[in-house]
């Protein structure tokens, strides 16, 4: 009895699948972009960056109120550190207005009000993942991003509060 049941809830499932095989063969419609490839069969890490600019913020949607310009009006604290012969900064409560990625190994970019597009870290996978989840969390809550960027000009460690 428990046999039959269990042939009848497959019946219920599903098709079955040698009945549907036939030989008509389908080709996808839309080539896929073209692209380079790597020794390691991905995408060639490039410098392309976003070429457009985040639509304009209003102050209140940038978190500063009503009748406050969206422009800070204090410097932001920097803290300088030599790295490898280079000069780290911190870049401090600051916004993130867009998030720009494109079908590229570690190609990551931010938009943060005041400064520009500035690109994440491409050192390896993780860090353009969470860079990027950290971003999008600053760009979603309207939250304080917090940023350290390096001679490199990306942006290597953030803090969103």
């Amino acid at each position: 009895m428990a046999k039959e049941k269990k042939d009848q809830t497959v019946k219920d499932v599903g098709p079955d699948l040698d009945s549907a095989a036939t030989s008509e063969t389908v080709t996808p419609e839309i080539e896929p972009p073209e692209h380079s490839t790597g020794n390691d069969g991905g995408n060639v890490m490039t410098d392309t960056m976003p070429d457009q600019e985040p639509p304009a913020t209003t102050a209140t949607e940038a978190g500063l109120g009503g009748d406050v310009e969206a422009a800070p009006t204090l410097s932001p604290d920097a803290v300088s550190a030599d790295v490898q012969g280079g000069i780290a900064s911190w870049l401090n409560n600051k916004r993130v207005t867009a998030l720009w990625g494109i079908n590229q190994n570690r190609n990551s970019w931010v938009y943060i009000v005041g400064v520009g597009w500035k690109k994440l870290a491409n050192n390896s996978d993780s860090a353009v993942v969470a860079l990027s989840m950290l971003a999008a969390s600053a760009k979603l809550t309207q939250t304080s991003y917090n940023y350290r960027e390096e001679a490199d000009g990306m942006i290597h460690e953030t803090y969103v509060w």
